[in-house]
């Protein structure tokens, strides 16, 4: 007779017979589980054809990382001569003093002027990227 403790409980022979009648219903006979020689060639040859693929080829992040800092910079230093640019931007020029200006040589472009030209400039600049993107976008 076995002795239980009262921390675990006494082994039902409901589940040994389930246990049992569970191992006989699964088991499969070593000879059905013999693959056929076809498979076993085709599994071969597809890991040798794995084993001697070479390895992919790293991104090249070394080349990266100087170019990606060299272009935050400019777009930084873009991004502060626009706002310096804007903020002298308050007053149109005077239209009046611009035949005198010309006639002494004086003409300088004024800060609105200047601000217009890199507006039209970034502009031209976001329009060539877009358009090349889309031109090669189905070329892949």
């Amino acid at each position: 007779m076995t002795h239980s403790t009262p921390n675990t409980p006494a082994p039902d022979p409901m589940d040994h017979a389930l246990d049992r009648m569970l191992d006989a219903r699964f088991a499969v006979p070593s000879d059905e589980l013999t693959p056929s020689s076809g498979f076993v060639a085709s599994v071969m040859d597809s890991i040798h054809a794995e084993a001697i693929e070479p390895p992919p080829i790293a991104f090249p992040w070394g080349r990266v990382i100087p170019g990606a800092a060299a272009i935050l910079c400019g777009l930084i230093a873009l991004v502060v001569f626009v706002v310096r640019t804007a903020r002298e931007v308050s007053a149109p020029p005077h239209l009046a003093d611009l035949p005198t200006r010309v006639a002494q040589g004086l003409f300088a472009p004024s800060a609105q002027t200047t601000f217009a030209w890199m507006l039209l400039a970034a502009g031209l600049s976001v329009a060539a990227v877009f358009v090349s993107f889309r031109l090669t976008r189905h070329r892949e």
